[in-house]
């Protein structure tokens, strides 16, 4: 590399963070000296992980946690000296409920998604009704598909396990974590291993099955590893915030240019781009990582790639918001022995979900108080995310007390909220990706990345970013120096 070579990161969430990060990485290792600048609409970055240390509460305004099946966010935290930070969910609680004919229900054990593997928990429970309970059984009886390709899990679970299944377990369970309408929800882009499980085992039960065998054999195999065991569900001690920290020190707070909304981005002739904010201040940079939402990528490129601006506007996205509280623990009748409760959308209620944030992890909230947070909007009632504070704060509390018989007002709560912050991953979203990527690689020094492409969860979002950086190291070193 003959001169200093400019990337250029838009967005600072986990996603431009993870690749502002891994740039500094292969800089640092091969000691080649190259600018990263990173630019960020809102005061601080971190996007959609806010950890906020109201004492003596610590209350998260988006994820709290992260799945540690999926490796990306944990090799992170381990490579970022962080690891004796983790925190596993608490054990002195455990599972979850499902609200349904106006009563808690206990998720049976050992039902994995959707999919029940254990016989006894499941017919002992009084969520499903016999004849649904029946129906899912048939499951192991039902042939695999023999057409091949996409399909709703709406389709899928109701051609498996049947309707109610789909409306108690799949709907809030599966359709929860994208707050996604599962009629409209593409199977191949958010779950292909269900595809995959019903392939291999002939029925979805069976396939859960051997796949859960094989990961035993697995572990059985891997070399003894000394520290704690990690639950399913893992987070840090001082919240996520911590990771964002972390990650902009290694970074450099210098090249974070937080309060810089970009409008527009224009390749240049000379194979580079050209980067103005709203306040018509310019910079230059060789390569180009973009990690916003797409609608947000779009505004940006529509003037000089139109094509690939309403491929990008094509990702819809829902709205939703997050309200904590805090109440005293002899205000809360219920024995609070789960990490929280899920709503299906045949409940007809207000809320999506509500997780017991100090119970389900530690040091959230003082001895005698309990924090608990509520989840409104989605793809089924997005319009509850619009509600003004109070109203938002009334019909929360309205549906705990209808719920959770809680009739005290809560002693303090914060709302966060996301307009158009979930992307929905709804059939066609495989093509259309495959079409927006045959745009962006005609585009020398464009990388596109973020929950809205292949994968809504920070380890996804947290790979993403890194492999983006990699791809644009290599076009401006010409190799790429270690693994990601």
């Amino acid at each position: 590399m003959t001169s200093r070579k400019r990337v250029a990161v838009i967005g600072g969430g986990i996603t431009g963070l993870a690749a502002a990060y891994e740039l500094t990485l292969q800089a640092r290792q091969s000691n080649t000296r190259i600018e990263i600048e990173l630019f960020e609409q809102a005061p601080d970055p971190g996007g959609k992980i806010i950890t906020k240390k109201d004492d003596p509460y610590l209350v998260e305004g988006g994820p709290d946690c992260f799945i540690v099946e999926k490796p990306w966010a944990i090799q992170l935290v381990k490579e970022l000296g962080l690891e004796n930070e983790l925190l596993n969910t608490s054990s002195g609680a455990s599972g979850t409920f499902v609200f349904d004919n106006n009563a808690l229900h206990r998720l049976p054990e050992g039902v994995m998604m959707m999919v029940p593997t254990k016989p006894l928990p499941f017919l002992a429970s009084k969520l499903i009704s016999w004849p649904g309970k029946i129906r899912m059984a048939c499951d192991i009886f039902i042939p695999k598909r023999k057409e091949t390709g996409d399909e709703t899990l709406a389709s899928f679970v109701r051609r498996r396990l049947g309707q109610e299944a789909l409306d108690k377990m799949a709907e809030p369970l599966i359709g929860g974590i994208h707050a996604g309408n599962p009629e409209n929800m593409s199977l191949l882009s958010t779950f292909p291993r269900f595809l995959e499980m019903e392939q291999d085992g002939g029925s979805l039960i069976v396939g859960m099955l051997k796949r859960q065998k094989k990961m035993v054999e697995m572990m059985k195999k891997r070399p003894a590893t000394t520290g704690p065991k990690r639950t399913f569900f893992i987070s840090l001690n001082e919240g996520l915030g911590r990771l964002v920290d972390e990650l902009a020190t290694v970074i450099g707070h210098e090249k974070i240019h937080c309060n810089r909304k970009v409008s527009q981005l224009k390749p240049t002739s000379d194979g580079g781009w050209l980067i103005e904010d709203e306040n018509r201040a310019s910079t230059m940079a060789d390569a180009l990582i973009i990690t916003t939402e797409t609608y947000a990528a779009a505004g940006m490129l529509k003037n000089e790639l139109p094509r690939l601006a309403d491929l990008l506007n094509e990702i819809p996205y829902v709205s939703s918001a997050t309200i904590s509280m805090a109440f005293p623990r002899q205000a809360i009748p219920h024995p609070l022995d789960a990490y929280g409760f899920i709503v299906p959308k045949i409940a007809n209620r207000r809320i999506m979900a509500v997780t017991w944030s100090s119970i389900k992890w530690a040091h959230r909230a003082p001895q005698g108080m309990v924090l608990l947070r509520a989840f409104v909007g989605g793809a089924q009632r997005q319009e509850l995310a619009a509600c003004d504070d109070q109203a938002m704060l009334n019909l929360v509390k309205e549906e705990l007390s209808s719920i959770m018989g809680i009739t005290t007002a809560p002693e303090k709560s914060w709302i966060y909220r996301w307009p158009q912050g979930m992307p929905q991953y709804i059939m066609g979203h495989l093509d259309r990706l495959d079409a927006i990527e045959a745009i962006t690689k005609q585009q020398k020094g464009l990388y596109l990345a973020g929950a809205g492409y292949r994968g809504i969860g920070i380890p996804d979002c947290i790979n993403q970013g890194r492999q983006a950086a990699v791809k644009a190291w290599e076009e401006l070193v010409g190799r790429v120096k270690g693994k990601v």
